[in-house]
């Protein structure tokens, strides 16, 4: 089973650094409208091309909008070998720091 993480853990363990990569799977424009500034944007259409780019030795958290994609993005990559932890929550829900792409 995968793990999960509250939004309170999240911003938590971004506030105490982690190794961890922060992945948005939402659209671009969706993130560039405001994201978590330490996230990196993957789209859940296209991340079986994307994948292969991922490092396996790496931890990463999956964030979306409201967590149904991050879910279908963490079951992806799960099965594939990585080691992924999803937001249980999203964006909807974030409290936290906003960068937003003008």
């Amino acid at each position: 089973m995968m793990k999960t993480i509250t939004l309170d853990a999240l911003m938590d363990t971004l506030n105490t650094g982690t190794d961890a990569i922060l992945l948005d799977v939402r659209e671009q424009d969706e993130f560039d409208a405001g994201h978590i500034p330490q996230a990196q944007l993957l789209p859940l259409s296209q991340i079986e091309a994307q994948a292969t780019q991922l490092d396996k030795d790496n931890e990463y958290i999956i964030i979306c909008k409201k967590g149904g994609r991050a879910q279908r993005a963490g079951e992806y990559l799960d099965q594939l070998g990585f080691n992924v932890t999803v937001a249980e929550q999203g964006m909807d829900d974030w409290t936290g720091e906003v960068k937003i792409e003008s």
